[in-house]
C-alpha cells in the first residue's frame, strides 16, 4: 500500500498529517478540554484527567501508526484556525477496507467541516484501491450518525452493546454504516 498524502486540501479546510509538538498537544488538550461535556459520552479517553502529557503521547502514538501502515490521523484544521479536531483512516488491508473515526471541537460542530473532512478522507483512500469505507456511531450520538448519513453512508444495522461507555458506565449500542467504491460519487 502506498502511503496517503500527508496533507489533503479541501474547499474550507485541511487535513494535515498529525505530527507530535509540544504546540500540537496544547492545541489538542485546549480544544478538548474545553469540548469534554460533548465529547467525554462518545470518547472514553475524553475526561478531566486527560493532561497535555496524554494529548502529547497521543500524538506520538499517531506518528508510530502511521509509519506503520495502521492509522492514519489528520488534524483538522483552516488557514486560521490551525486545530478544530481530528479524524483518522483504520486500515484493514487484508480486506481492503478503511475505519474512519472523528472528532471536532463543540464550537466548531454543525458548520459540515466534518462532513468535508470524511469526503476528503473518501477520496485519498478510494483512490489508493481500497474498496469499503466504514464509520460506527453511539446510537445516541445523533450528531455523528449524521455526518455519516450526509456523506452518504449506508446504514447497514446496530451491534447491540458492543461498546462500553466509561463516563456514563453504560454498554452502548453501535450504528454501522458504510460506502463501498462503487458508491463512490467522487469517482473518476
Amino acid at each position: 500500500m502506498l502511503f496517503p498524502k500527508q496533507k489533503l486540501q479541501g474547499k474550507r479546510i485541511v487535513l494535515v498529517k498529525a505530527k507530535k509538538s509540544f504546540k500540537m498537544a496544547k492545541l489538542h488538550i485546549a480544544e478538548v478540554q474545553d469540548s469534554l461535556p460533548e465529547l467525554s459520552p462518545w470518547l472514553n479517553w475524553a475526561t478531566s484527567k486527560y493532561k497535555i502529557e496524554d494529548s502529547y503521547e497521543y500524538l506520538l502514538e499517531c506518528e508510530k501508526k502511521w509509519k506503520e501502515r495502521v492509522d492514519f490521523t489528520y488534524v483538522i484544521a483552516t488557514r486560521k484556525i490551525p486545530f478544530m479536531g481530528t479524524i483518522s483512516a483504520m486500515v484493514n488491508e487484508d480486506n481492503k477496507c478503511v475505519e474512519i473515526g472523528y472528532w471536532i471541537s463543540t464550537k466548531y460542530a454543525g458548520n459540515g467541516y466534518m462532513q468535508e473532512a470524511v469526503l476528503l478522507l473518501e477520496k485519498e483512500f478510494f483512490g489508493l484501491g481500497f474498496n469499503r469505507i466504514f464509520i460506527r456511531t453511539d446510537v445516541l450520538n445523533t450528531q455523528s450518525a449524521n455526518v455519516a448519513k450526509k456523506c452518504g453512508y449506508v446504514f447497514e444495522g446496530v451491534f447491540r452493546q458492543s461498546l462500553w461507555v466509561v463516563a456514563e458506565k453504560r454498554y452502548a449500542d453501535v450504528n454501522f454504516f458504510s460506502k463501498l467504491k462503487s458508491e463512490y460519487v467522487g469517482k473518476e
